[in-house]
């Protein structure tokens, strides 16, 4: 019923990894780079295996153990295509996607070095039109990938999706899944282009899956206004997913869809779920700031002004006053929370904050889906 998109990012993987998915959520994974982290050890440090050979980092040495370690019973995985270079995108991604991503052979051989998950993991194929002008791209990386997998995702985008439409048809099976990429656009039950595609995809018999970016780009923890509801984040894809030809929603796991970017100032803020008012509240700090000659908001404003005004909302109040576990002890971003209220925990990171987002959200929207409501 529910696609959550990671990307291949430490917070978003202890999301993964700490996670236990109900057997209705597959989560997505997107692979933007080839290792995990680059290791820092010098030569003499290097491990070196009873075998003779060093014991180096490879891709399907990183992401085979991730994929083993997640509590999921299917993963979706995709090396994506939709992403751009930019100069100031971090170095290891960018190589990534200048030498794998952008090659059609070498990221589908990429995708083959994990075929030993072959019955948990379901890669994902997009049109390469937009990159290099081939026609047949997803009917040769399809041809390759159904050898060795029982199950393929096609990712369509907006843009092109008459295109990848045709070419779809010529190579899906029944086991196979349809990925609609919808970005950032806003979603409604009457939406023309919804509907077009809804009706160019009513006579492929597949599980579809509706995504939107439900966090505009837009929103900075900066532009937050303490302690006041988001407008601008529209939740409502999870009630309106059916209607507009999905089998299953999907979206950035309540958070912006990450740039891979470098450098910015780091503000200390969160977005925070209401699960009862299907919301998102912003917290932010309260001195310094951005501009010239302003001195730098603190980190320790996680601590002292952020933490104490989330525990203190109505949206935290509404949430114990339902029957529906939305705060219990498996909500592990609610109770890192609480440890860094109570000292327990250091709280002065962006990433942490990050990770309680998701894992929040992850939660709330779990218990929904247990209750049936959508």
């Amino acid at each position: 019923m529910y696609v959550p998109v990671f990307r291949s990012k430490q917070q978003e993987i202890q999301v993964l990894k700490s996670f236990v998915f109900d057997k209705n959520v597959y989560p997505y994974i997107e692979i933007i780079k080839e290792l995990d982290r680059v290791s820092k050890q010098s030569n003499k440090e290097k491990q070196i295996s009873l075998f003779g050979g060093e014991n180096k980092k490879t891709f399907e040495s990183v992401y085979g153990s991730l994929i083993r370690s997640i509590s999921a019973q299917k993963i979706f995985i995709d090396l994506p295509t939709h992403l751009s270079p930019d100069r100031n995108m971090k170095q290891e991604s960018l190589n990534f996607l200048r030498t794998v991503i952008s090659k059609r052979e070498k990221r589908t051989s990429y995708l083959m070095k994990l075929k030993q998950y072959s019955d948990k993991i379901i890669p994902v194929i997009s049109s390469y039109l937009q990159i290099t002008g081939e026609n047949d791209s997803i009917y040769l990386q399809a041809q390759e990938l159904k050898k060795v997998f029982p199950s393929l995702a096609y990712r369509i985008m907006v843009a092109t999706y008459e295109q990848d439409i045709s070419e779809i048809i010529k190579t899906i099976r029944s086991k196979d899944y349809i990925f609609i990429d919808f970005g950032e656009n806003i979603l409604e039950e009457n939406d023309w282009e919804a509907n077009d595609i809804k009706d160019a995809l009513k006579d492929i018999n597949v599980h579809k899956i509706i995504h939107r970016c439900h966090i505009p780009e837009t929103i900075t923890m900066s532009s937050l206004e303490h302690g006041q509801r988001i407008e601008k984040i529209d939740n409502s894809l999870p009630y309106i997913y059916k209607n507009i030809g999905g089998n299953s929603f999907s979206d950035f796991v309540g958070i912006k869809k990450d740039n891979i970017t470098n450098g910015g100032v780091q503000s200390p803020g969160l977005i925070f779920y209401d699960a009862v008012e299907n919301a998102f509240f912003g917290y932010r700090y309260t001195y310094g700031g951005h501009k010239k000659g302003e001195v730098k908001p603190d980190l320790n404003e996680f601590e002292t002004t952020i933490v104490p005004a989330v525990l203190a909302s109505s949206s935290v109040k509404r949430m114990r006053a339902k029957n529906l576990d939305y705060l219990n002890i498996q909500n592990w971003g609610w109770n890192i929370l609480n440890k860094i209220n109570n000292g327990e925990e250091n709280g002065k990171s962006p990433a942490k904050f990050k990770r309680i987002s998701m894992q929040h959200y992850l939660h709330c929207i779990q218990q929904k889906m247990r209750d049936q409501e959508f």
